[in-house]
């Protein structure tokens, strides 16, 4: 069985980033997706990938603060705003780890390929895919 630490370790080489900056950037995205992706999409996550239901409850993945704008973005677009909103706010706290858009959009294809190579199915994509509005600022798409 993989390991949330085994897709942190694998996808942060992959994408050219250290461990630290991997596991703040996938940790926040799977908080994200614990709040607004489809359930059974992540409970199949989570019971292929050890440590990512934790990784996602932690509170290290607590949701970020809104600004001004992301509370306009999350109440002016109804279930598909608030995560965009978040996202948002996510993108803005990875700043403190050196981590933007340039550096999610190589980390999250790499942590989807970590996990697909562990579990044959591309658990993480569908998880994101299932957020509206969220895939290209998670990098996918």
């Amino acid at each position: 069985m993989a390991s949330f630490d085994d897709v942190v370790t694998g996808a942060a080489t992959a994408a050219g980033l250290n461990p630290d900056q991997a596991r703040a950037a996938l940790t926040g995205a799977l908080g994200l997706l614990e709040r607004h992706a489809a359930p059974e999409q992540c409970a199949a996550l989570y019971t292929a990938v050890a440590g990512t239901e934790a990784a996602a409850r932690s509170k290290a993945a607590e949701r970020p603060r809104r600004g001004l704008f992301g509370g306009l973005m999350a109440s002016a677009g109804g279930v598909s705003g608030a995560a965009v909103a978040e996202a948002m706010g996510l993108l803005e706290r990875l700043k403190d780890h050196d981590v933007g858009k340039a550096e999610l959009k190589r980390l999250l294809p790499a942590a989807r390929e970590q996990v697909r190579a562990a579990t044959g199915r591309d658990l993480l994509g569908d998880a994101v895919r299932s957020v509206p509005g969220v895939g290209p600022l998670l990098g996918d798409g």
